[in-house]
């Protein structure tokens, strides 16, 4: 019923190989982007400061990498994102700064010793958490 020629099934697999390979090499390039996020929400006062500083820090890195920027009041009220305090940048799931994971969804204040971290700390804290 289907006449199909070796060149055709041939081309195919070529086609499909070279589809795959291609997706394949973005995902990899992107394996060495860690998960970066930082919650705060619009009455903080921090937040806009952690925000310039966290954007300063990944221009230092140097490697193209962004962050996600998740307001708390937007997050379920289940979610336990809510827990840290604001503002907090998270590494693939992991306090910046080494606040354990909360235990309940109550949404704070962050006082930093010293004020909001800046740029080269940030930077530093990055390459140590993304193991560089």
């Amino acid at each position: 019923m289907f006449a199909v020629t070796a060149a055709a099934v041939l081309g195919m697999l070529v086609g499909c190989h070279a589809t795959s390979d291609q997706t394949a090499r973005p995902a990899a390039m992107n394996a060495a982007q860690p998960a970066i996020e930082l919650l705060g929400f619009p009455d903080c006062p921090n937040t806009p400061a952690l925000r310039t500083n966290l954007k300063a820090a990944l221009t230092a890195v140097g490697k193209g990498w962004t962050f996600k920027d998740t307001d708390q009041e937007r997050l379920p009220e289940g979610d336990l994102r809510r827990g840290y305090p604001t503002p907090t940048v998270l590494v693939n799931g992991r306090d910046l700064y080494g606040l354990p994971v909360p235990t309940a969804p109550s949404m704070g204040c962050r006082m930093y010793a010293g004020g909001v971290p800046g740029a080269k700390d940030i930077a530093e804290k990055l390459r140590a958490a993304a193991g560089q």
